[in-house]
């Protein structure tokens, strides 16, 4: 399955995998749901609805609609997405063929093409998946069991984690805390960045007493081991530099369906709108 598609799981994925810090890693619920994750990539097609939502103190500040499919056997991938935050609306679409990938924004005449053929991290994603998997393992390996597994009679498994308060190992608050703050570092870096088709939530730039309140996980399997939904739910809680307090909620969930049965058909890309566009340059 295409890297692009995968990132969309990978967010949610990560979160779960990233969370599980009170999870041995000898339950059934954490290897069922690791090799989901496995099994879920190797699939050679597969439709995804993503929806992500984050609000700050009860008031949305930022969502997102998706739907994301890949066709990896054709090398071809589309992704349409509606981006809104307290102002803006924002709705553009991506296709992946002939090697590069494409993308258009509704209100703009010009097409970026995306290179990706010269990034650096093609080459050792394999190793650098098989490291992380490892340090999560040794990570986990003798804390808590917290994962639930139910088995549904249509042969489904849904895999649960909901973690709160002083159930949030200490761990994982020192590295959201770490996260958080470079996450801010980054967002004012890039801030004038990719303006003309990205919109962007005013997130408040929390630096101090930023606590990890709930963690909470669902992931629904079925019967070939495919992941079907997923859902995630992280609160947190700071303060930002002006001392005013902060609740944080991001919500996600995904839906997965067609696997090895979806088709991406190729969109005609005129030449004369397109420009090359390359990300990350200062």
């Amino acid at each position: 399955m295409n890297k692009k598609l995968l990132a969309v799981i990978g967010i949610s994925g990560t979160l779960m995998l990233g969370s599980v810090y009170s999870i041995s890693a000898n339950t059934s619920g954490y290897d069922l749901y690791k090799e989901a994750l496995k099994k879920t990539h190797t699939a050679e097609s597969a439709t995804l609805n993503f929806n992500l939502k984050i609000e700050d103190n009860q008031k949305a500040i930022l969502s997102s609609e998706s739907i994301f499919k890949s066709d990896s056997v054709n090398q071809v991938n589309s992704i349409s997405t509606r981006l809104a935050n307290e102002t803006e609306v924002s709705n553009m679409n991506m296709y992946k063929q002939d090697g590069n990938w494409f993308l258009m924004k509704d209100g703009l005449d010009t097409i970026y093409k995306i290179d990706t053929s010269n990034n650096p991290h093609h080459s050792n994603s394999a190793e650098l998946k098989d490291d992380v998997e490892n340090l999560i393992d040794v990570m986990t390996k003798n804390l808590q069991q917290q994962i639930t597994v139910a088995d549904k009679q249509n042969g489904n498994h849904v895999i649960k984690l909901d973690l709160t308060g002083k159930e949030i190992p200490l761990t994982a608050n020192a590295l959201s805390t770490l996260m958080i703050k470079h996450a801010v570092m980054i967002q004012d870096n890039n801030e004038t960045e990719s303006s003309d088709f990205h919109i962007k939530a005013k997130v408040p730039e929390l630096n101090h007493d930023i606590t990890v309140k709930q963690v909470k996980l669902t992931a629904q399997v079925n019967e070939e081991n495919y992941i079907e939904q997923q859902t995630v739910k992280v609160v947190v809680t700071g303060k930002d530099k002006q001392g005013a307090s902060h609740e944080l909620v991001l919500d996600i969930n995904l839906n997965a369906s067609d696997y090895n049965q979806t088709t991406v058909t190729p969109v005609e890309i005129p030449a004369d709108k397109v420009i090359e566009f390359n990300h990350g340059k200062k």
